[in-house]
């Protein structure tokens, strides 16, 4: 594969990472078992939409790093730290009363696994697989 084949490549992952960490939850939450759920209360409401316009704008800033700057290292950053706080809340969900499933919901499985430790493992490992190769095809660019 040519160096610039590879460097699309690798941006074209970076960037479907960055549009699943920006846009997916957006999805996921903006509905009655997240952000409408009349069983929230107002502040908790308000956090949810402050972690979706955060999301929301970091992926912005990510793909304008890929695309216009030429940048993946801080864009892959900004992935693993996304990932890195949803295991951080999974597991320190039980000191403060947090939980993957709400009770009011629906656990939702990928091949038997709860979907968001499935999709944050996945995400997980295409960030370290990205990492690994930006290193060897901007390295070549020096």
């Amino acid at each position: 594969m040519s160096h610039q084949l590879s460097k699309l490549t690798l941006k074209t992952v970076v960037s479907a990472i960055t549009i699943f960490y920006g846009l997916v939850p957006a999805i996921a939450d903006l509905n009655e078992t997240h952000l409408f759920n009349p069983l929230w209360s107002a502040h908790a409401r308000l956090h949810g939409a402050w972690f979706l316009a955060f999301a929301a704008g970091i992926a912005l800033v990510a793909l304008f790093l890929v695309w216009v700057r030429d940048e993946v290292f801080l864009p892959i950053t900004f992935g693993v730290m996304f990932v890195s706080g949803f295991w951080v809340a999974t597991v320190f969900g039980p000191a403060y009363g947090g939980a993957l499933v709400d009770e009011n919901g629906y656990v939702q499985t990928v091949f038997g696994i709860e979907s968001n430790m499935f999709l944050f493992s996945v995400v997980g490992v295409l960030l370290l697989l990205t990492l690994f190769f930006a290193k060897r095809i901007y390295r070549t660019d020096k």
